[in-house]
């Protein structure tokens, strides 16, 4: 009996280890840096505001004509249309404080929430979303979403007795981590649009929009947007659309070195 015991716990052992060694390592962890052509104040100029009722305000997303922007706080996401300003229909958050939205493949959306701790996929059912896919990103509390068509890009920050940590993670379709950047020169990022070469951060704190490009790992330089408590920012093409915690939205243009 003890001599099949043995032969039981060494194969258990051999088992555990061939399955630690078939799991893909966790991606090293790189650092956003600013670039050598680092371009500090951007200039931009404000041409639209629309006017928003009292919320929680985080994540935008452009869907046609139609602009959502997501609250926390156990808020709707609520529809704004952006040729009247009105806001014309609300959807029911899938948790508690909904706050990065981006398309995803499919007529879904991606959303993380800051309490549940989680990235979601989800389908909207009569005015409700509806999960398909969650990722428990716990310790670490997602904010911002963006879907570039390829990837997915979440942020998080990991709080510890140190203080607070950010990063930039890069994941494909299925939610599997392949980059991991952190971050230390942009102060509590908070939501991000895709213009369909950087992606741009929001920061909470200093009220400015990081120009972001992955691939080299750079931060190549940023506007003002001097809207307080800024959250929200998506790309329409054109022009910015941003959004502050109790801010209205903003129609933000970046200004050409032509008319600088």
């Amino acid at each position: 009996m003890k001599k099949y015991a043995v032969v039981a716990i060494l194969s258990l052992a051999v088992t555990v280890d061939i399955f630690a060694l078939s799991e893909a390592p966790p991606p090293a962890e790189k650092v956003l840096k600013n670039a050598k052509d680092y371009r500090s104040m951007i200039p931009v100029k404000k041409i639209r505001k629309i006017k928003l009722p009292k919320g929680y305000h985080e994540g935008l997303l452009i869907d046609g004509d139609e602009i959502w922007v997501n609250n926390g706080m156990g808020g709707r996401t609520w529809i704004v249309d952006l040729h009247s300003g009105r806001l014309i229909s609300e959807i029911v958050p899938v948790a508690t404080f909904s706050e990065g939205i981006s398309a995803a493949p499919g007529k879904r959306y991606w959303i993380t929430d800051w309490t549940a701790k989680k990235l979601y996929r989800v389908k909207i059912k009569e005015r409700k979303m509806v999960p398909d896919f969650e990722m428990s990103l716990e310790p670490s509390r997602p904010t911002g979403v963006i879907w570039n068509g390829k990837y997915l890009y979440v942020l998080t920050w990991t709080r510890g007795v140190l203080g607070t940590r950010y990063h930039l993670l890069k994941l494909d379709e299925e939610g599997n981590v392949l980059d991991k950047f952190r971050i230390e020169d942009i102060s509590e990022p908070s939501q991000m649009a895709w213009d369909g070469e950087h992606i741009w951060i929001s920061s909470w704190f200093d009220r400015r929009v990081y120009k972001v490009h992955v691939e080299t790992s750079e931060i190549r330089g940023y506007f003002r947007s001097n809207v307080k408590a800024l959250t929200g920012i998506a790309w329409d093409g054109k022009a910015f659309w941003v959004t502050g915690t109790k801010a209205d939205l903003y129609h933000i243009e970046c200004v050409r070195e032509s008319e600088g």
